[in-house]
């Protein structure tokens, strides 16, 4: 039965389905090739068989020498097309290629601004078409507008603004964007720009809506791992650390609670205003210092209030923690100074003590030191240590924060800008 099995005819494969699938699998410039290979080999022979018939037949003396001199010119035309267009065809195609780029790249940058700030929606929107369609001007007109609509003679494009969930922008008085002659007016808007612009709404909406779904996906698996920490591990060390049998435990376990509280709100908060931020970092510092008699120096000034993100509270919040850590364990400082200042759009945070740390140079940068720069790095920050005068190590932190993060002072509220402040004071009398 072997024997029979292996003895049958198995059918020949199709070459012309594998010929196929090779020329799919092809690169673009052997396609290119192959297909000036087949002109040059069907120019060569027609001109073979014009030229046959030329000599062949039996044309008038005059006759067969134009003929031979048309076919030549024929010929000769058909020939620099057959070179020069795929040429041509190959860049046009690779110009459409970046373009394809370039507006893929455009719409995923805009996504990501309208999810950021969706109140400046309108801005960017006219950013994305200005970029895409470069119109002479555009316009903001208060009209309602429900789809886009091509102008008379294509010299106008009209766009609504809408946010991705439908509602209309903050600024009630813009609905409508009014893009007057594409290609600052090399050409009018066409059917197929309108076309293109509903397309590129659509797309728009549904990649902010994919960003905000895989957001809420995070800031949901973020809150419930926060809650399991602290329902968790935040009771079983609550439970220790009133059966401590001594205050040394006590007080460790009372700092490993505060660091736990620390990891779960960098979990489940929101954003943080600034001066809410500092005034928990000067609490939480002057519980630190307090075992040690050592006294805090601390000092805040802003031109604003600003808005920190999860990221940069988070990130800010373990560099502070590091620092003051490090002094406490080897500097034997008496005096620890704090100075925190927001100015434009730089936040720069000062930390010096008056201990007996060696020269910055000497340092072998262990775990807390390097991760102290890289959170400083994750923020697009410097770090530098120096030598303070008389004695002791200062160490500077500068971290850039974005203008649009500030926010507008309410007039239920104070003014954010604060005047420089510091106070001495022994650690007992830490606020809380």
């Amino acid at each position: 039965m072997a024997t029979q099995a292996d003895d049958r005819v198995r059918p020949e494969p199709d070459r012309s389905q594998a010929v196929d699938a090779k020329a799919q699998r092809a690169p673009p410039q052997h396609a290119a090739r192959r297909r000036q290979h087949r002109w040059a080999w069907g120019l060569a022979l027609s001109l073979a068989g014009w030229l046959a018939l030329v000599w062949w037949l039996p044309w008038p003396t005059g006759l067969s020498a134009a003929a031979t001199a048309i076919g030549v010119v024929v010929w000769m035309m058909l020939a620099g097309w057959a070179l020069v267009w795929p040429i041509v065809q190959d860049r046009m195609l690779a110009a459409d290629r970046v373009r394809a780029e370039r507006l893929f790249d455009s719409l995923y940058r805009a996504a990501r601004a309208i999810e950021q700030s969706p109140e400046r929606a309108t801005d960017h929107l006219a950013g994305l078409l200005g970029e895409i369609f470069e119109p002479t001007d555009i316009e903001h007109h208060a009209r309602a507008l429900a789809q886009v609509q091509l102008g008379p003679d294509g010299q106008t494009l009209s766009v609504p603004v809408l946010r991705p969930d439908g509602e209309p922008t903050r600024r009630q008085d813009i609905r409508m964007l009014l893009l007057r002659q594409a290609r600052r007016g090399g050409r009018p808007f066409t059917e197929q720009d309108r076309h293109l612009t509903e397309r590129l709404l659509e797309q728009l909406g549904r990649a902010v809506a994919y960003d905000r779904a895989v957001e809420h996906g995070r800031t949901e698996e973020r809150l419930r791992i926060a809650q399991d920490l602290h329902d968790d591990i935040g009771a079983r060390l609550l439970t220790l650390m009133y059966k401590a049998p001594n205050i040394e435990i006590e007080e460790y376990i009372r700092h490993t609670l505060q660091d736990l509280k620390t990891l779960t709100r960098g979990l489940a908060a929101a954003n943080q205003l600034l001066s809410h931020a500092a005034a928990e970092w000067k609490s939480d510092i002057s519980q630190r210092l307090h075992p040690t008699g050592c006294v805090l120096r601390w000092s805040f000034s802003a031109d604003r209030e600003l808005t920190l993100s999860v990221v940069q509270w988070s990130g800010l919040t373990r560099v502070l923690r590091e620092l003051v850590n490090n002094i406490i364990s080897h500097a034997q400082a008496s005096l620890v100074e704090i100075s925190l200042q927001l100015d434009h759009s730089m936040l720069t945070l000062t930390v010096q003590d008056d201990g007996c740390g060696e020269t910055p140079a000497n340092w072998s940068h262990g775990l807390g030191l390097g991760g102290v720069r890289k959170r400083v790095k994750l923020l697009a920050g410097q770090v530098l240590w120096q030598e303070a005068s008389p004695r002791g190590i200062r160490c500077l932190v500068q971290v850039p924060l974005p203008l649009d993060l500030a926010t507008p002072p309410s007039p239920a509220s104070p003014q954010p800008k604060k005047p420089a402040a510091a106070d001495g004071q022994a650690l007992g009398a830490a606020d809380e």
